[in-house]
C-alpha cells in the first residue's frame, strides 16, 4: 500500500480543531462541573497522548499551544503552563521514542506524570506566592489529578487515531 507523506501544515490543520474543542470544553463546560472542589484539566492529558504517540516534535508543538491556551484560561500573564507543557511534551515524546511502549498503560503513566508535575508546580506556587497551607494545596492537587484522569480514555483513543493517520511508520 502506498502512503504519501503528510506535511506539517496538514497535520496542524487536523490537530487544531481538536485542540480548540478541548480548550472550549475545559474553559467553559468543565468550569461548571466541579467534583470535590476541583475542575479537570483536559489539555495536559491530550498533550501527554500526542507526545506519546506522535513523538517529541509534535508533542512539543502541541504542548506549546496547549500551554498557551491553559495560560489564557487561567487569566495569567506568566507563561508557566506554556513552558511546562512544552518541556513535558518533548520529554514524553523522547521517552516514547526510547523507553516507553506505546499503549494504554504507558499513556496512563504519562498522564499521571504530567498531571502530578503540574500539581506539584501549582502546590509550590500557591504555598510560596499566596502563603497557602501546603497540605491543603496538596490535597487539591491530588483531587485535580484524579479527576483529570477520568477523561483520559476518550483522549487516548483520539490521540492514538490522530497519530496513526498522520505519522508514517510508527507501528501504532
Amino acid at each position: 500500500m502506498l502512503r504519501r507523506k503528510n506535511s506539517a501544515p496538514v497535520k496542524a490543520l487536523i490537530l487544531a480543531p481538536y485542540l480548540l474543542i478541548l480548550y472550549i470544553l475545559q474553559s467553559t463546560l468543565f468550569t461548571h462541573i466541579e467534583l470535590l472542589g476541583v475542575k479537570p484539566l483536559l489539555l495536559p492529558v491530550a498533550a501527554a497522548g500526542i507526545s506519546l504517540f506522535c513523538g517529541r516534535v509534535e508533542g512539543g508543538v502541541f504542548g506549546l499551544f496547549a500551554g498557551i491556551l491553559m495560560d489564557l484560561s487561567y487569566n495569567q500573564l506568566t507563561v508557566q503552563f506554556t513552558l511546562l507543557l512544552t518541556f513535558l511534551g518533548v520529554l514524553l515524546g523522547l521517552l516514547s521514542d526510547t523507553v516507553l511502549v506505546q499503549g494504554f498503560p504507558s499513556f496512563l503513566l504519562s498522564c499521571v506524570l504530567e498531571l502530578a508535575l503540574i500539581s506539584v508546580y501549582q502546590v509550590l506556587s500557591a504555598a510560596v506566592l499566596h502563603s497557602a497551607p501546603m497540605a491543603a494545596a496538596a490535597g487539591v492537587g491530588l483531587r485535580q489529578t484524579a479527576y483529570s484522569l477520568l477523561f483520559s480514555l476518550p483522549v487516548y483513543y483520539f490521540s492514538r487515531f490522530y497519530c496513526r493517520v498522520t505519522r508514517q511508520g510508527r507501528g501504532i
